[in-house]
């Protein structure tokens, strides 16, 4: 029986684990983790098996429309044709899915157009790409040292840290070389302090961020964590969070920087109502 198992088409997600019965220990410790954290949200009354499948639609027609297919768009986010199928289509007659499971819908909200296979030459959204170059010169890589490393021109480079939309063929080289580049320091691959401090002005100039600063570098809504300005002697600053808000979001699969742009706060306030969450249910479970 063992040996007549079909190969999973991926190990990204749970998918090779419940329909595969995959035996990989990266694999099985995902489950496992992913038990474990079920358990613990079921005790702590915050367990949510399922979120609406709008969103990921929505998503998804997004994708379609940039040329992706919906095998690719599967592919790529490691679930099965037949699970995008139900949120799509329906199954059996049936109207699409409402919702959907929670990991499925992540996965697939995580897709971007230029990870599916789509032509070089089609058109998709520029946002990852963009501050992408920004973040890597941000760090003081110019576009001048940037252009033999991702091997597109300086000129075209300087475009794109600026542009809407670009060829689904250079986002993937920009992906693939700020994959690379971001652990290492320009002065490591051989740039020049004159040529760091030029593009670390530049930065400065244009309001780019490091990497860092982002917590989802490719989602459009996402905003920049950056050092909050200081406020003049005696002035306090204002903004709380309700908890029980950032706990439903989070369950929902929002980021700290998502829920900090939906409820009007900075994401240091989110990351705090999360601490006194897990803090409270943690003095709970021990009493």
């Amino acid at each position: 029986m063992t040996a007549d198992r079909k190969e999973a088409p991926n190990h990204r997600t749970l998918y090779c684990v419940k329909q595969f019965g995959c035996q990989r220990p990266e694999c099985r410790a995902r489950a496992n983790e992913y038990t474990r954290s079920r358990y613990r949200k079921v005790g702590y009354g915050t367990w949510k098996p399922y979120v609406e499948a709008q969103p990921v639609r929505d998503h998804v027609a997004a994708l379609r429309e940039a040329g992706a297919s919906t095998t690719a768009i599967a592919e790529a986010a490691g679930v099965s044709t037949a699970t995008l199928g139900r949120i799509l289509y329906g199954h059996g007659g049936q109207r699409p899915d409402a919702k959907m499971r929670p990991e499925s819908a992540a996965a697939l909200l995580a897709v971007r157009a230029e990870d599916c296979r789509i032509a070089d030459g089609s058109r998709v959204d520029a946002t990852g790409t963009r501050r992408r170059i920004q973040a890597l010169v941000a760090m003081g890589w110019s576009f001048t040292a940037l252009a033999p490393e991702m091997g597109i021109h300086s000129r075209p480079l300087g475009d794109m840290a600026r542009g809407q939309w670009v060829s689904a063929g250079s986002a993937r080289k920009v992906k693939a070389a700020y994959k690379r580049l971001v652990h290492h320091m320009p002065e490591q691959r051989g740039v020049q302090p004159q040529a760091r401090a030029l593009a670390k002005r530049v930065a400065a100039r244009e309001g780019w961020v490091p990497p860092g600063a982002w917590d989802d570098i490719d989602d459009p809504a996402a905003m920049p964590e950056v050092d909050e300005p200081k406020l003049p002697s005696g002035r306090k600053r204002h903004g709380t969070a309700d908890l029980n808000r950032v706990l439903q979001l989070t369950n929902e699969g929002l980021s700290a920087a998502e829920i900090a742009l939906r409820l009007g706060v900075h994401k240091r306030t989110v990351t705090r109502a999360r601490r006194r969450a897990r803090r409270a249910s943690d003095e709970q479970a021990a009493a």
